[in-house]
């Protein structure tokens, strides 16, 4: 196990005592524990193969025993016996907007409530109501929490799904059966939220699909179902694999990928052509053709997978109006990083060595602002510290720019964290919220609308705050902050990071078709996070974005022009 697993063990086991109402110092040895292992630089199993676990701080005798245990038998016995006792969903509670460890402890402890279906029976009873400090307005809260999570349980951020795919398709892809795979549906068009794993694979038969997938430890169930092999992963989470002949292969994958409503307008138009429609039962003609073929004789250019989700793409299709779309490749900067000079676990020097390493021309270092305790904000002084260390580390290095900014805090009254002669030493500004996240719509807008009027902000960061799978975005006029981004030259984030992939795609093509321009950073905390550009990528391409609608395409020295006073010189 990793030493993140290992920590979110501890974190876990710290929270399950709390709920359960255990000592709370016992808890915060766990607690402790859980961020002492997250922010090691050392593998632990290396630390405990020399017999130093004793030496890191915070670790006791018992602590040490435990992490032994894992590294041995990947399992805690006194986890698995709290999770045995508590029930494996009652952590679920404190993913609730709104509840915290204490509350989701007070509905254990004086309701019973082990599950979000449970609290979901005390909310519909009116048990919530016998609860001390538990008004119509804090139950109206907790209720559309619970809501957004319920809807979201059917489904898993891609983030989540990504390991468990990359298994799948690596067992698939060396099985001497299988003559090509590619991955299909909501994964295809690289959806954030997926409500399906799905696959097309050209073979011989299904039921050599299922002896392979009966080999991987996280697929169950898998059965044939007119040449698809329906099984699970993640806890009831649906996987297919579209078993089809070579002749069917492409034509397959057209069928798959479309949602229905782009199907159904293929099969309009395939009737305005006098030919059969195309779904399920393949029609002759799109046999042995590619996808660009079958679209050709639909009158129609080839369209990316990620503009498959409505009918807009065959509109603009018949139009010869279709975006030419971003590409990976197309990326010259990440201009939103942290180190370990506030959250980051990479030092300065790591993340720019690594940003150079993966072809940047220039990056910018935002660690957090003063306002984010949580996060080892910087103080005015120890901002002014690290811009000096970033001009001495850009002046060693050859080939890329390195830019001095912060990720500055927006208060709730929309003024940012530092002041402005600070902010004015400062290459790159984003402006982000982090807390606060209850305001009104009236009041959440107005606030990021007054950030975006300052004249040092470049660009507003994760502009909607939303955590996948885990916190809806607070309530705000998108629109009227894309108008506001534009009419103050401001860039809006898309935010690469798989927790966050925010902006959404919608508020991604408003933003382009305005003129705005958008922003794919990597809010790297890690070395490794430096890597995941794409994720960003895939949010621009499916928000119909062209490399000249997002800032990182350009320049630093374009950027600055295009950008007056909000990129700054820092000779």
């Amino acid at each position: 196990m990793t030493n993140d697993e290992i920590s979110e063990v501890f974190s876990n086991i710290g929270n399950l005592l709390q709920i359960k109402g255990d000592d709370s110092f016992r808890t915060r040895i766990y607690s402790r524990a859980s961020e002492t292992i997250e922010e090691l630089s050392v593998d632990l199993y290396t630390l405990a193969a020399e017999g130093k676990l004793r030496s890191i701080p915070g670790i006791g005798e018992a602590i040490e025993g435990k992490i032994i245990e894992i590294l041995e038998t990947g399992r805690c016995r006194f986890y698995d016996n709290l999770i045995a006792e508590m029930g494996p969903d009652v952590l679920d509670l404190i993913a609730i907007r709104g509840v915290g460890v204490k509350t989701a402890g007070r509905f254990y402890q004086e309701l019973g409530v082990r599950s979000l279906s449970d609290l979901r029976v005390a909310i519909d009873t009116d048990r919530l109501k016998q609860m001390k400090r538990m008004g119509p307005k804090t139950i109206g809260s907790i209720d559309e929490g619970l809501r957004f999570l319920e809807a979201q349980r059917k489904m898993r951020p891609i983030r989540q799904i990504l390991p468990i795919a990359n298994t799948v398709f690596e067992t698939l892809n060396n099985c001497s059966e299988v003559k090509r795979l590619d991955f299909t549906g909501d994964f295809r068009r690289h959806e954030e939220v997926l409500r399906s794993l799905e696959l097309v694979v050209e073979c011989e038969q299904a039921q050599g699909i299922i002896e392979v997938l009966s080999g991987v430890k996280d697929v169950m169930g898998a059965a044939i179902q007119d040449d698809v092999v329906v099984a699970s992963v993640d806890r009831g989470f649906p996987l297919r694999v579209y078993c089809t002949s070579a002749a069917e292969y492409e034509a397959s994958l057209i069928v798959t990928t479309g949602t229905d409503i782009h199907l159904t307008e293929l099969n309009q138009l395939a009737t305005s052509h006098e030919i059969e429609g195309i779904d399920e039962r393949l029609p002759d003609w799109s046999k042995n053709r590619t996808e660009s073929d079958i679209y050709s004789e639909l009158g129609l250019p080839f369209i990316a997978p990620e503009l498959r989700g409505d009918a807009d793409s065959i509109e603009a299709g018949l139009a010869d109006n279709l975006p030419t779309l971003i590409e990976a490749s197309d990326l010259r900067c990440d201009l939103h990083m942290h180190t370990d000079w506030s959250d980051g676990r990479g030092s300065l020097r790591q993340m720019v060595e690594t940003a150079a390493s993966l072809g940047h021309e220039y990056i910018a270092i935002t660690d957090h602002s003063e306002s984010s305790r949580v996060a080892n904000g910087l103080t005015q002084d120890r901002l002014l510290a690290q811009i000096q260390q970033v001009r001495e580390i850009n002046a060693e290095i050859d080939g890329m720019e390195v830019l001095a900014g912060s990720e500055v805090d927006i208060l709730k009254d929309g003024s940012l964290d530092f002041p402005d002669e600070i902010l004015a030493q400062l290459d790159i500004v984003v402006a982000s919220v982090h807390a606060g996240f209850s305001m009104s719509e009236t009041e959440m807008t107005a606030r990021l609308i007054r950030a975006v009027e300052n004249p040092y902000v470049t660009m507003i960061g994760h502009p909607t705050g939303r955590l996948l799978g885990r916190r809806p975005g607070y309530a705000i006029n998108l629109e009227a902050l894309i108008d506001a981004a534009a009419a103050h030259g401001v860039a809006l984030e898309i935010n690469a990071a798989p927790s966050r992939l925010d902006l959404e795609p919608s508020a991604v093509r408003l933003a382009g078709s305005r003129g705005v321009l958008l922003s794919v950073n990597t809010d790297a905390h890690t070395v490794p996070d430096l890597d995941r550009g794409f994720f960003g990528i895939n949010v621009a391409r499916r928000g119909w974005l062209e490399k000249a609608d997002v800032l990182n395409t350009y320049s630093l020295a374009a950027v600055r022009q295009m950008m007056p006073g909000r990129v700054r010189c820092n000779e």
